[in-house]
């Protein structure tokens, strides 16, 4: 009798200590996200009879978000920016849910969350309203309208927008285009909306992924500094990079001869950034090296969804075919402009990575402070002297390589450019860059899906640089460099011609050559061009390069990126 009571009462407790786990996750673990959830029915009853905050922008007084009664008791949502804060702000919808900050602010817009200040206390015991808490981004409102204008305006209109302040890492600008109307939305438009072929409700800035094509480079760069690579060091390129079973090359087989590594990333020389990874610098370093500027990372303390950028295998499995192609950013390597924006933050705050930062501040309605978060360091991703290194690289990216759309009167300004390889279309143009470069106040990075377009004459378009040129001039208020008083009509990025890209040494003032330069004529716009992918020579069994977001096919030669 006495041993079934205690298994009696063994059965009890333990009934009794689950019930006491499960009420304990709901109540505690799970409470955030179940208040939070727009499917919840008491969320939205009161979302429609309490007024939700305000969200303003960076300048505390664009409104971006408000509450208005709709009729009786009910409030509904007005967003008066539209489709440029869209991505960011989101919406909300009793109906079809919500996005953004509004679900990512959620227990301070609706005021769930514990009370903050005796009003709050009062009304949560005396059952009256709770007002919604104010939010405030750091999303420069002026800035974010031009990175939305500069997108729409662009030669495919369809990219993305991400800038940060490096010492700080708040968010200036995240832009994605195309967009759409948030208040339409909430008014039944949603349905037709997500149909839409270009797909405006994906946040190009942080749910898309693209290869970076070049201005991965960086990422290869800091490794090789910390292998022992000078920028003093010279590397001889033939135009060719061999590894077993694939053949990598620049643009139509070209070579660069004698070249240090400094002008290798000004010049964008695949083969030897594919030298340079694979025989100094090797995959456990150059992926351990991406992992410290955040690739990998989700951003979780980050108020809205960043889909992680992607090295593809682990680098335990990468064949010397992968690793050369991973240093020039193609392969299985993805990325969006959110990561690569901070990429660029980094080296400009002397290797720090602060944490990426979208509110300022959240006040109560009557307007006492609640929440005022500080910048905090996130990683550092370099030493400091490396990290001044590559800036000093990337700064003769801009000036040696005369990237005249990036450049800024009187201001140093780093930058790399990409044109990424697409099998599905064109290639995709990228830049990121940081100005001024030697007390960085802003950092850029910018995508234009497909951008990188083939003319006829075999060169590829650079709109992401010139969009990124154009936000960093216009935050920083200062002009464009004063062009010559006589200038020549030259083609797009010859010296002294319109915006282009990097330039061919040998299109560069005379300078002494090495001895072992070779002499042979030179294509004065093969810097800028993106040949159409040959053949690879796949002599035995390997691992063929390939892509996640943007499959890679392991039959095309990487070439070199010409504008990249």
């Amino acid at each position: 009798m006495n041993t079934q009571l205690r298994r009696t009462f063994y059965l009890f407790a333990a009934g009794f200590v689950a019930l006491v786990g499960v009420m304990a996750y709901w109540q505690v673990y799970a409470r955030e996200d179940l208040t939070n959830h727009p499917s919840n029915g008491l969320q939205s009853q009161r979302s429609q009879e309490t007024p939700r905050g305000l969200i303003f922008a960076g300048d505390g007084e664009t409104v971006l978000a408000r509450s208005e009664r709709a009729g009786g008791n009910e409030y509904e949502r007005i967003y008066p920016e539209g489709e440029v804060f869209a991505n960011v702000v989101g919406y909300w919808s009793n109906r079809f849910g919500a996005s953004g900050i509004e679900i990512g602010q959620n227990n301070n817009l609706s005021g769930t969350g514990e009370p903050e200040t005796l009003d709050e206390l009062l009304n949560q015991f005396s059952g009256g309203p709770e007002t919604g808490n104010n939010v405030t981004l750091t999303v420069d409102p002026e800035l974010q309208r031009e990175a939305y204008n500069q997108l729409a305006q662009s030669n495919t209109g369809r990219g993305a927008v991400a800038a940060f302040d490096p010492q700080t890492g708040e968010t200036l600008a995240l832009a994605t285009y195309p967009s759409y109307d948030p208040n339409v939305v909430i008014d039944e438009g949603f349905e037709e909306i997500s149909n839409e072929p270009n797909n405006p409700l994906l946040n190009r800035a942080t749910q898309v992924t693209y290869p970076p094509g070049s201005t991965f480079k960086v990422i290869t760069a800091a490794a090789a500094l910390e292998a022992g690579v000078r920028p003093t060091d010279r590397f001889n390129d033939d135009g060719t990079y061999e590894t077993p079973g694939y053949s990598f090359g620049n643009y139509r087989g070209k070579a660069y001869g004698n070249v240090t590594f400094a002008e290798a990333l000004v010049f964008s020389i695949n083969t030897v950034f594919a030298q340079i990874a694979v025989d100094r610098v090797g995959p456990e370093k150059l992926a351990a090296m991406a992992r410290e500027f955040g690739f990998g990372y989700e951003y979780e303390d980050y108020p809205l969804y960043v889909a992680p950028s992607d090295l593809g295998l682990p680098p335990e499995e990468w064949a010397e075919g992968n690793t050369a192609p991973i240093s020039f950013g193609q392969d299985r390597v993805v990325s969006n402009v959110f990561e690569m924006g901070l990429v660029a933050s980094a080296i400009a705050n002397d290797g720090d990575m602060m944490q990426p930062r979208l509110v300022r501040e959240v006040r109560s309605s009557d307007g006492i402070i609640l929440d005022r978060p500080t910048p905090r360091p996130l990683n550092e991703a370099l030493p400091e002297g490396t990290a001044r290194t590559l800036n000093e690289m990337m700064q003769g990216v801009v000036e040696e390589g005369e990237l005249v759309a990036a450049q800024i009167q009187g201001t140093k300004v780093a930058g790399k450019t990409g044109t990424a390889e697409n099998p599905q279309g064109e290639p995709h143009s990228w830049f990121i860059s940081f100005a001024p470069a030697d007390d960085p106040e802003i950092a850029v990075a910018v995508v234009v899906e497909n951008g990188g377009v083939i003319g006829e004459d075999g060169a590829a378009e650079t709109p992401a640089l010139t969009i990124a040129g154009n936000l960093m001039r216009a935050y920083l208020d200062r002009p464009a460099p004063a062009p010559p008083s006589t200038q020549p009509n030259l083609p797009a990025g010859v010296p002294g011609g319109g915006p282009g890209e990097v330039l061919d040494p040998a299109q560069r003032p005379a300078q002494p050559s090495a001895p072992d330069q070779p002499g042979a004529p030179v294509d004065p716009f093969a810097p800028f061009r993106n040949a159409a992918p040959q053949q690879q020579q796949q002599s035995q069994p390997g691992q063929p390069p390939a892509s996640q977001q943007q499959p890679l096919q392991p039959v095309p030669r990487p070439q070199d990126e010409g504008p990249g």
